[in-house]
């Protein structure tokens, strides 16, 4: 993994931050701007059912644009420059250090790994950042987003109810303690 003005690559993704620029002109149709503002290939279908996470993350820019890298992201594909999945963190570390992390996998790119990938590289970004914990949230129904939690090391710590999803197990992935104080 490398890390360059916030863009983090892994080994086949370039983890874009997505500048309020950019969210702006997606967010009112603005199609022309988007994709002149765009890094990579961009079409209607790229923000498809992220609309309500978008205007979200608008508002948190506008109120702390030095957020930006925290937030929203494309994952491009490196061999092909198309945009494959999006991920990103609700929102900077809390006063505990604590992050959540959400992503989505295009349905034509499920099953190769890259969610693992991706959550992956997010997640050794936001530690290097000072992140110390990483929480994810998910329907019960979701196997895959649940394997992909289950891989990473995260474990089922409770459950809430989302307003726009209802019923989620929340998982936590803490931070790994030096070997001098494990066991304490």
């Amino acid at each position: 993994m490398t890390i360059s003005n916030h863009v983090v690559t892994t080994g086949r993704l370039r983890l874009v931050p997505l500048p309020l620029a950019l969210l702006d002109a997606v967010l009112v149709g603005d199609w022309e701007q988007a994709r002149a503002l765009a890094p990579f290939p961009l079409t209607e279908q790229t923000f498809a059912g992220d609309r309500y996470v978008l205007e979200l993350r608008q508002t948190q820019l506008r109120d702390d644009p030095g957020i930006e890298a925290w937030l929203y992201r494309v994952a491009v594909d490196r061999t092909s420059g198309q945009v494959v999945a999006r991920i990103g963190f609700h929102a900077a570390p809390d006063a505990d250090g604590t992050v959540e992390v959400g992503y989505s996998v295009q349905p034509e790119h499920r099953r190769l790994g890259l969610a693992t990938e991706m959550a992956s590289g997010l997640i050794a970004w936001g530690r290097e950042q000072g992140a110390r914990q990483v929480r994810a949230s998910t329907t019960p129904d979701n196997l895959g987003s649940q394997a992909v939690l289950a891989r990473l090391g995260f474990v089922r710590t409770g459950e809430q109810i989302d307003e726009i999803d209802g019923l989620e197990w929340v998982f936590t992935l803490r931070e790994a303690k030096p070997a001098g104080e494990r066991g304490r």
